[in-house]
């Protein structure tokens, strides 16, 4: 089990969403314990992901559904709590990052009969590769939900360590391993 205590950690977009939507008693009373002992870490990365997918969501509907959409978009704004940016320090990380993994390592998602396009995908990778950037300028272990996309950075930085002096490995917690000892 990861202990809150252990924390604070960053967490990424998918695992913040994962886990505030999560309805599990035990997911429930770790983040319960978590947030009573830390603020959430976020990447700026992570809010400019959400923000733009409430106003995509936004975009797509109309009347009703947009209001509840921009209501719970401003809840999501007023509950933020500790925001890393992307300094000058994460942008040159990033930018090692991106060199090492041109390419992403997983297929488009693919959802309601929809595929992702490739421009799209690869700005969700480039935000994970900042994201991760970002987790090892502020020396934090990054929860995440996306094993394929974090474990390939994970491996470039492992491979080439002189590109990232003083900043050790990227730890990684899958969501999923935060009630089990795996």
């Amino acid at each position: 089990m990861i202990d809150p205590a252990w924390g604070p950690f960053l967490f990424d977009t998918g695992a913040e969403s994962w886990l505030a939507r999560n309805e599990q008693p035990a997911i429930r009373a770790w983040m319960n314990r978590y947030r009573s002992l830390h603020p959430i870490h976020l990447s700026a990365v992570t809010v400019l992901e959400r923000v733009r997918g409430y106003s995509l969501l936004w975009r797509r509907n109309q009347g009703d559904r947009r209001a509840q959409i921009d209501a719970s978009r401003i809840d999501y704004l007023k509950a933020l709590g500790r925001i890393w940016p992307l300094d000058g320090a994460a942008a040159v990380v990033a930018a090692e990052i991106m060199a090492m993994l041109p390419d992403p390592p997983t297929p488009p998602k693919r959802s309601h009969k929809l595929t992702e396009s490739r421009q799209e995908r690869l700005a969700r990778w480039r935000f994970d590769q900042m994201i991760a950037a970002t987790a090892l300028v502020a020396r934090m272990s990054l929860i995440h939900n996306n094993p394929g996309d974090f474990e390939a950075i994970r491996s470039a930085i492992e491979t080439s360590p002189e590109r990232f002096p003083t900043l050790g490995p990227l730890d990684l917690i899958r969501c999923g391993s935060l009630l089990s000892s795996n």
